[in-house]
């Protein structure tokens, strides 16, 4: 019949315990400064626990941006370059031939209806032409035969077709 007896991991547990307790005691205690190593700097405690010096306040990194190429560069846009103004968009030319007045709504909510798209007054968006190009347009203003719109970069008033 087998006992359960004292396994042999259990007994080197036994037997590490006090060497383990020994070592911990020794880590614990301060080091006493060997005899040529220079003393700590005054107003530095060497028995500061690491509570404190978690309570630390954390320093602010200070960045300046530089402004010229003698004064560095950005690490954060190393390519980029210094006082280069940004390259404004040319103003798109559109064919306002191709932009049609489909027809308009009354009051209460006036509405335009240009090329198959219904805008109100303000409202902006893009508009399919027949050559197939996308170009945004927005509603100035919805009067009883026209419409006011901006269309690309140009205004442009657009009438209804009268067919009789």
């Amino acid at each position: 019949m087998n006992r359960p007896g004292p396994t042999r991991r259990g007994a080197d547990l036994f037997l590490l315990a006090p060497l383990l307790l020994s070592l911990c005691a020794a880590l614990a205690a301060p080091a006493a400064p060997a005899a040529g190593s220079p003393a700590p700097a005054p107003g530095v405690s060497t028995n500061a626990s690491p509570a404190a010096a978690l309570a630390a306040p954390v320093p602010q990194s200070v960045f300046i941006v530089p402004t010229s190429p003698k004064q560095g560069r950005n690490p954060f846009f190393p390519r980029s370059t210094f006082n280069t103004p940004a390259a404004q968009p040319k103003p798109e030319v559109v064919d306002t031939s191709q932009v049609v007045l489909n027809g308009l709504t009354s009051p209460p909510r006036a509405t335009a209806m240009i090329n198959g798209r219904t805008f109100e007054t303000g409202e902006s968006g893009e508009i399919r032409l027949r050559n197939g190009a996308r170009v945004l347009v927005r509603c100035l203003e919805i009067r009883a035969d026209a419409v006011v719109a901006v269309i690309g970069a140009q205004r442009c008033e657009l009438r209804l077709r009268h067919t009789f």
